[in-house]
């Protein structure tokens, strides 16, 4: 049996953009419904599902997998920023965020924003 949590309590907004970012790009808020890349330990507000052009739909809320840098994130509360790369990292300042899963031999982290 696989375990998953795609799709838990996902919530969605469309939202400008100065340029097109990619699927699974974490992004912060930086106008009015307008979001931008967040940068090198930055919190961020959601993550790209989909874009085109400069409109594109940003998951505000539910279970989100991506990459992270540096030490594996432990499972339960935590507090995640942005890398340099669009990664996520562990950090003193960011993003409270319900660790629920992390695959070391991906070093990806499944959290509930």
């Amino acid at each position: 049996m696989q375990l998953s949590s795609n799709g838990f309590m996902q919530q969605t907004l469309t939202m400008e953009c100065a340029s097109a970012l990619a699927a699974g790009t974490p992004v912060k808020l930086t106008d009015t419904y307008t979001v931008a890349a967040a940068g090198n330990n930055d919190a961020f507000c959601g993550v790209v599902l989909s874009c085109r052009d400069t409109v594109c739909a940003v998951q505000l809320k539910g279970s989100v997998t991506l990459p992270y840098s540096g030490d594996a994130p432990a499972v339960g509360f935590a507090t995640l920023a942005c890398d340099a790369d669009g990664k996520v990292k562990t950090a003193q300042n960011g993003t409270n965020v319900l660790i629920v899963a992390v695959d070391t031999s991906a070093s990806v982290v499944t959290f509930i924003l």
